[in-house]
């Protein structure tokens, strides 16, 4: 029987001495062991340590979000904050809408008083209330301070939109609490992330709606891979005139908008030469590319977006930067050089948390206190300065933990007071092992590692994307008991509560359209062909079976749990291969072909079904059946909404007959297609028949 004893707290205050730990003590027996250890502002890091036998070990504090590397060893690390000023703490937060433009929120808040307790002053409290980067005081019945320096907020007559309020609470002594966020929005229905549609735009090829701030060709660059003239304007413009309400576009997942270099930089090929339009390889830690309209243009986009209830999220790189970033030259011992991802010696498994992506893109070394604290903190201001709903974290895999849970750590107990959550979503490249369990838990556990209540909120689906994405619904290699069983497989390996994005198309893939065009159905179409970058790239489908195979696929997509992805342009089907030629130019209705419209016309349409039914957003997910052909499956909200959706990729109609008992869906019920195609009635049996056209589907609700 393996016995333990002697629990103790061991720190970097007293540079883990075991023989000075502090003892953990559990006076009560009630099995919770406590220790209290007097320590200065900052971040402190320590382990448990506890004997096993004749064994000593140290482990991580499984309570505890935070790590701190000391001496290259990874600890746990709990963030003291300044004792000397006070602290707001949130005793209760309420937001409510009756009707539009009577929005109402209240608040109370309780006083910590600081060390030298002196007591609050109840008239140097301060609050306002921003909206739209506009602060406005707050003041007479909306804020209420007591002697005691218990604060009240209360208030009323709020338009629709996002609110930041802004508190401060200060002492006789004069000392002024750090500034306390109240982040929350007023909207008809309470946003939750599983109803995000995300959309997104790689901003230099998206839309030109400020001429001016093109850059022009880069000397030497391919113009395949240059800055192109999109920019924040142009997206504000797509946001204004609906174009992303048309699809049901709940969150946009924009590239990175932080300064990139003006050069151009060899490729992977070691011939081409390309530019950062793409925003990966930042030079600036806080400023927004004047290329893509700098900072006045991207506060206008985001209020754009909050007024149509569209959520923000920055592409942030936590992975690396570019050899001219400003911090590259003021702190070079915070990154790692030499090692180049893929090259002798430096392989990416084995060295995928030291080695560069490109010899001139160093890699950030969060085994460097400092570096971690630094680019946590720039997250932080990006979110607060631009009042951003949250981040998508680049190359999560190849970055140390640590980087992830102080990231989390810091977004959450900034800005998430009010309850309201900030999405973090992660990039954890892996594949798919087409066997059986356990061979791909590597996959799936890589992935799933990260995400939970110590740190991002979900991932992208790189599991499913390479099980069934293309192989089913491109390649038709595989068929709908595949697709089925795949999802309901991975939906069982991801962490509870984890919100998945699954999506058929990236800024890193080939497009999917081309992938269902150049299917190895003759020598002209081998499916090599798309991974072509710089010669014999893929070019435009020229039949109409490509784009059939993408509204199948989107049918699906966008019927899944989770929060899937829309990759601009492939609400129309566009076209190309491999990076750069996965990145052509947005373009508007007026430039598309027959194809591509009737493309378009149909994503709106299931866009449009998922923002409006509950359970298409979310409802779990049950399978009603499937063939190799066809699949149905609802959507199920318990004791709730339901939709039931069908597929198929046949080329005839195909009849479907379900049984919905234990949906709660009572016999003559009749189920409307949001699709556009006839009514069905539940039978008293519980069962409902319909067709699923040739090529299509229905999403069928009360």
């Amino acid at each position: 029987t393996t016995s333990l004893s002697n629990p103790r707290v061991a720190g970097q205050w007293h540079d883990f001495e075991l023989a000075t730990a502090t003892e953990l003590t559990d006076p009560d027996t009630d099995g919770v062991y406590t220790a209290s250890v007097d320590l200065a502002p900052g971040l402190h890091a320590y382990k448990l340590v506890y004997d096993v036998d004749a064994n000593t070990e140290w482990v991580f504090d499984p309570a505890q979000v935070r790590r701190k590397y000391i001496d290259g060893e990874e600890n746990s690390a709990i963030k003291v904050r300044d004792c000397n000023v006070p602290e707001l703490v949130v005793e209760s937060s309420t937001v409510a809408r009756l009707d539009p433009g009577q929005g109402t929120y209240q608040a109370s808040l309780s006083f910590v008083d600081g060390f030298d307790q002196t007591g609050p002053e109840p008239s140097a409290f301060e609050a306002s209330l921003v909206k739209d980067g506009a602060a406005t005081a707050l003041t007479g019945t909306e804020l209420a301070v007591a002697s005691d320096g218990t604060v009240t907020i209360d208030l009323a007559g709020l338009a629709d939109g996002k609110y930041r309020l802004l508190v401060t609470a200060a002492t006789q002594s004069g000392r002024a609490s750090e500034p306390l966020r109240l982040v929350f929005w007023v909207e008809a229905e309470a946003f939750s992330w599983q109803d995000a549609l995300i959309y997104m735009v790689m901003t230099d090829r998206f839309r030109d709606g400020a001429p001016g701030n093109n850059p022009g060709p880069t000397s030497g660059a391919d113009s395949r891979a240059d800055w192109l003239g999109g920019d924040l304007e142009g997206l504000r413009l797509a946001i204004a005139d609906g174009t992303l309400d048309q699809l049901g576009v709940r969150a946009i997942w924009l590239t990175p908008f932080q300064t990139n270099p003006a050069g151009a930089y060899l490729a992977a090929d070691n011939v081409t030469l390309v530019t950062g339009y793409h925003g990966y390889w930042p030079v600036k830690a806080r400023e927004v590319d004047p290329r893509l309209g700098g900072a006045a243009a991207l506060r206008a986009m985001v209020a754009e977006a909050h007024a149509h209830g569209i959520r923000i999220l920055m592409d942030y790189v936590l992975n690396h930067v570019h050899e001219d970033h400003e911090y590259v030259t003021a702190h070079p011992s915070w990154f790692r050089t030499g090692c180049v991802c893929g090259t002798q010696n430096c392989d990416w498994t084995g060295h995928a948390l030291d080695c560069m992506f490109r010899d001139y893109m160093p890699d950030i070394d969060h085994t460097v206190p400092e570096a971690n604290a630094q680019f946590v903190a720039d997250a932080v201001w990006w979110i607060d300065e631009f009042d951003l709903d949250g981040l998508r974290v680049d190359a999560v895999k190849h970055v140390e933990e640590v980087a992830t849970r102080n990231l989390s750590a810091e977004v959450r107990e900034t800005f998430e007071k009010t309850g309201l959550r900030h999405f973090l979503m992660g990039e954890t490249a892996m594949g798919w092992n087409d066997c059986a369990d356990p061979c791909n838990d590597e996959n799936y556990g890589t992935i799933a590692k990260y995400v939970g209540p110590h740190g991002l909120d979900g991932q992208f689906d790189f599991v499913l994307y390479h099980g069934v994405s293309y192989r089913t619904f491109a390649y038709g290699d595989e068929g709908m008991l595949h697709a089925d069983y795949w999802f309901q497989h991975g939906q069982s390996k991801w962490p509870e509560g984890a919100i998945m994005t699954p999506y058929i198309g990236n800024h890193d893939t080939p497009r999917f359209v081309s992938m269902a065009d150049y299917r190895g159905q003759d020598s002209a179409h081998e499916r090599w062909i798309v991974n072509n970058q710089w010669s014999n790239e893929a070019q435009q489908p020229s039949d109409s079976e490509p784009y059939r195979r993408m509204r199948i696929g989107m049918s699906w997509l966008l019927a899944l749990p989770g929060a899937p992805l829309l990759y601009y342009g492939d609400e129309y089907g566009q076209w190309g291969g491999a990076d750069p030629n996965n990145r052509y130019g947005w373009r508007p209705d007026g430039q598309l072909n027959a194809d591509e419209l009737a493309t378009l016309v149909h994503i709106r349409k299931l866009g449009k079904a998922r923002q409006q039914l509950v359970a298409l957003r979310r409802g779990g997910y049950q399978s009603l059946g499937a063939t190799q052909d066809t699949l149905t499956f609802a959507r199920h909200v318990p004791n709730g909404s339901v939709a039931v959706v069908g597929l198929t990729r046949s080329y005839v109609n195909e009849p479907v007959t379900v049984d919905l008992t234990g949906l709660g869906v009572s016999g003559g019920t009749v189920l409307h297609d949001e699709l556009g195609g006839p009514n069905v009635t539940v039978t008293g049996g519980g069962t409902a028949t319909f067709t699923v056209p040739a090529g299509g589907a229905v999403i069928l609700a009360p």
